[in-house]
C-alpha cells in the first residue's frame, strides 16, 4: 500500500495508518515465525535420524559379516613361485594344496585367405556361409555393391554370426593383403566353417595352402620368373631371393640367394644346362624362364596358410584330474577357485587357507562403523555449553542405545580381536598385526570373541534400524507427523493473517472516506468565510474549532 498523508484534527494526534498496518502484520507473523522455527527443527531431526540409521545399517552390516565368518571362513588362495596362472577364491573351496599342470591354453579359431593385391580387390559375387560349431550355415550375400575385399569383411560383421572379419596388411610382396576371420569365443564350441558360390573374382580360400604371385618388380634382367610348387612350411611368410651371379638363362651357371622371414637361407647354384624347377625348400620351386638375370637383382614371393590359431579348449590337471574349459577362466579345475590361466606349465601349486587379510577387514569394518555410530549418536544428542542445542538433544531413546552399546562392548574381551580402546577419544583402535597373532595362536578363542561381540551388539542395533517398528522408524514417523502439524498450523495463521490484514485495509479505506469528507466541509467554511466580508463579524461555532489538513 502507498503512503498516506498524515490525517490531522485540532487537538487530536496525527494518524499514520501505514505503520499501524506494519504493526499489526509485524506481531501477526510472530507465532508463524515460531512454528516455522519448529518446522525447521523437526526437518532438521528427520535429516540426522536419516544419518544415525545408515550408521546403524552400517555397523550392523559389519556385525553380520563377522557372524558369517564364523559360519564361512574367509578363505584366501596363493600359487607357487612362477606359476602359469593366478588363483582366487570364488565359493567354498577345502583347505589344502593343490598339484596343477596347465597343458593347453584355450584359444579362438583364426582362419587367413591368401593374399590379394588391395582392400578392393574383387572376391566375386554370390553368396558366403558361415556355420558355427557345427549348427547350419547362414548365407550372405555378396553383390556388386559389396564385392570386395573389404566389402566381404564388412558384410560378415553386419551378419553378426559369431565371427569377426578383418582386412590385414601382412606387407608381404605383390598381394600383402588377406581377409582374417576370427571367432568371438575362445574354444571348441566356437569352431566354424566357411563356404561359398562366389564368382567372378578371386574368392578367398580358407582351405588351401597358397603361393602368392612372384614380385618382380626389382628384376632389370629379361627372364620370366615364377617362384611355384606345393607349399609344405608351418609359416605365412615371405621368401626373398638375390641373384649373385648373374648370366643368361640356359648359357651360363647362376648363383642364386634366398632368405624367408623365419630365418631359413639357403644358395641355388643353377647351372647353364639347368631345365625345369628348381628345388627351394618347403615345397617351394623356382622356375626360370629364356633371358637374363643381372647380378643384385632381387625377387620374392609369398606363402599363405589358411589357418592362423586352431579352436582349442583349456586342458589343466589337478592332482589326476584333467579337466577342460572353453576359456583360460578355468572355474572348474577346483571347486569354490577360478584359475584365470596365462601360460602353459606344470609342476605348480595353489595353496587354499585361511585368509587373515579379510578376517581384519571385517574387523576393521567393525570398528570403523561403530566409531562412527558412536560419534554421530554423541555429537547430535549432547549439548554442549554455549552453543546452540543439536537436532536430537532431547533423544532419550538415541542416548539410552549408546549407553547399551558401550555397556555391553565394557563386558567383552576385545584383545583378542586386536581391538583396544583409545583413552584419549574413547574410540576403537584396530591392529592388523596384533590380531594376526591372535589367531595363529588361539583360532579358537578368537571365534568367541567374534560370536560374544555378535551376541551383545547385534540386538541392540537391531533395534534401533529395525523397520517400521525400530526405534529410528518410530522417531522418524513421530517427526514426520509434527512436519505435518507444522504445516498445517502455517497454513491458518498466514490465511488469517491475510484475512486480518484485508480487514484492517478495508477499514483504513473507510477512515481515509470519513477524512476526505471532513476536509470538503472545512473547505467550505473556508470559502463561507471569505466571502461575509470585512463587514461582517467573526463568529466562531461553539466549541472547539475543527480543521482537517493534509
Amino acid at each position: 500500500m502507498a503512503a498516506s498523508t498524515p490525517v490531522t484534527l485540532n487537538n487530536f494526534t496525527g494518524l499514520n495508518f501505514n505503520s499501524i498496518l506494519t504493526a499489526e502484520t509485524a506481531a501477526a507473523q510472530v507465532p508463524i515465525t515460531a512454528v516455522e522455527d519448529q518446522l525447521v527443527g523437526a526437518n532438521t531431526a528427520i535429516s540426522t535420524l536419516g544419518t544415525i540409521s545408515s550408521d546403524f545399517t552400517q555397523l550392523q552390516t559389519a556385525l553380520t559379516a563377522l557372524n558369517t565368518s564364523l559360519t564361512i571362513p574367509p578363505l584366501g588362495a596363493s600359487v607357487s613361485a612362477g606359476a602359469p596362472f593366478t588363483a582366487s577364491v570364488t565359493g567354498s573351496p577345502a583347505d589344502g594344496t593343490y598339484s596343477v599342470n596347465v597343458s593347453s591354453l584355450a584359444s579362438a579359431q583364426i582362419i587367413a585367405s591368401q593374399g590379394y593385391a588391395s582392400e578392393t580387390s574383387s572376391v566375386g559375387d554370390g553368396t558366403f556361409s558361415i556355420a558355427l560349431n557345427g549348427g547350419a550355415a547362414t548365407p550372405i550375400t555378396i553383390d556388386p555393391t559389396n564385392d570386395t575385399l573389404s566389402g566381404l569383411a564388412s558384410a560378415i560383421n553386419s551378419a553378426s554370426l559369431g565371427v569377426t572379419a578383418q582386412v590385414v596388411n601382412t606387407g608381404a610382396p605383390a598381394a600383402p593383403y588377406r581377409l582374417e576371420l576370427i571367432s568371438n569365443s575362445t574354444g571348441l564350441t566356437g569352431e566354424f566353417s566357411v563356404s561359398s558360390t562366389l564368382a567372378g573374382g578371386a574368392a578367398p580360400d580358407f582351405a588351401n595352402a597358397e603361393i602368392g604371385p612372384t614380385d618382380t618388380s626389382s628384376v632389370t634382367g629379361t627372364a620370366a620368373l615364377t617362384v611355384g610348387g606345393t607349399y609344405t612350411g608351418s609359416l605365412s611368410q615371405s621368401y626373398n631371393f638375390s641373384v649373385v651371379g648373374g648370366g643368361t638363362v640356359g648359357t651360363d651357371p647362376l648363383t642364386i640367394n634366398w632368405t624367408s622371414d623365419s630365418g631359413e637361407s639357403g644358395t641355388l647354384n643353377v647351372p647353364a644346362d639347368s631345365s625345369g624347377p628348381i628345388t627351394v625348400a618347403d615345397g617351394l620351386t623356382l622356375s626360370l624362364g629364356s633371358g637374363t638375370l643381372n647380378t643384385g637383382d632381387t625377387f620374392s614371393a609369398a606363402t599363405f596358410l589358411p589357418q592362423v590359431s586352431a579352436a582349442r579348449n583349456a586342458v589343466v590337471q589337478v592332482g589326476n584330474q584333467i579337466v577342460t574349459s572353453p576359456t583360460n577362466t578355468v572355474t572348474n579345475a577346483i571347486s569354490g577357485v577360478t584359475l584365470q590361466l596365462n601360460d602353459t606349465g606344470s609342476q605348480s601349486t595353489v595353496s587354499i587357507a585361511p585368509d587373515l587379510t579379510t578376517q581384519g577387514n571385517n574387523i576393521n569394518a567393525f570398528v570403523t562403523a561403530y566409531n562412527t555410530a558412536v560419534d554421530d549418536v554423541t555429537t547430535n544428542t549432547q549439548a554442549l555449553p554455549q552453543q546452540a542445542a543439536p537436532a536430537l538433544a532431547n533423544d532419550g531413546g538415541l542416548r539410552a542405545t549408546l549407553f547399551n552399546l558401550q555397556y555391553q562392548l565394557g563386558g567383552l574381551n576385545l584383545s583378542t580381536l586386536g581391538i583396544t580402546v583409545n583413552q584419549n577419544t574413547g574410540d576403537l583402535q584396530f591392529s592388523q598385526s596384533s590380531f594376526e597373532q591372535s589367531a595363529a595362536s588361539n583360532p579358537t578363542q578368537v571365534d568367541s570373541s567374534i560370536s560374544a561381540l555378535y551376541s551383545a551388539l547385534s540386538p541392540t542395533v537391531s533395534q534401533v534400524v529395525t523397520p517400521e517398528t525400530g526405534l529410528i522408524a518410530t522417531e522418524t514417523a513421530s517427526y514426520q507427523s509434527e512436519v505435518t502439524s507444522y504445516n498445517t498450523q502455517i497454513t491458518t495463521l498466514s490465511n488469517q493473517l491475510q484475512e486480518s490484514t484485508a480487514l484492517l485495509q478495508a477499514e483504513y479505506a473507510r477512515i481515509q472516506a470519513t477524512v476526505a469528507g471532513y476536509q470538503a466541509i472545512s473547505q467550505l467554511f473556508t470559502e463561507n468565510s471569505s466571502n461575509s466580508g470585512s463587514n461582517s463579524s467573526s463568529i466562531s461555532s461553539p466549541g472547539s474549532t475543527l480543521s482537517v489538513s493534509t
